[in-house]
């Protein structure tokens, strides 16, 4: 099996890097719509990767951050039970 994915992997290189060459080296030249995707795509990118940064980072700092327990009232220790005396 694992000698199909590399013959596949080599296949789909070969097909993209034809999809890509010019028309006068016979292949397709989508370089146009490639560019245009890229576009597209940068933006919407750079916004999910910093929002990833930030809550991240934000995740850290509430790690770091030294926790302060507020100390608990002392309570009235109730009184031991004493059984009456008997005479």
């Amino acid at each position: 099996m694992g000698i199909a994915k590399v013959i596949l992997g080599i296949i789909l290189v070969v097909v993209g890097l034809w999809l890509l060459a010019p028309v006068s080296w016979g292949g397709r030249a989508w370089w146009p719509q490639l560019l245009t995707v890229i576009i597209g795509v940068v933006p919407i990118g750079l916004i999910f990767i910093g929002a990833i940064l930030v809550w991240i980072e934000s995740e850290e700092l509430k790690m770091e951050r030294p926790r302060t327990r507020p100390k608990p009232r002392a309570r009235p220790r109730p009184k031991p039970r004493t059984r009456p005396r008997r005479r």
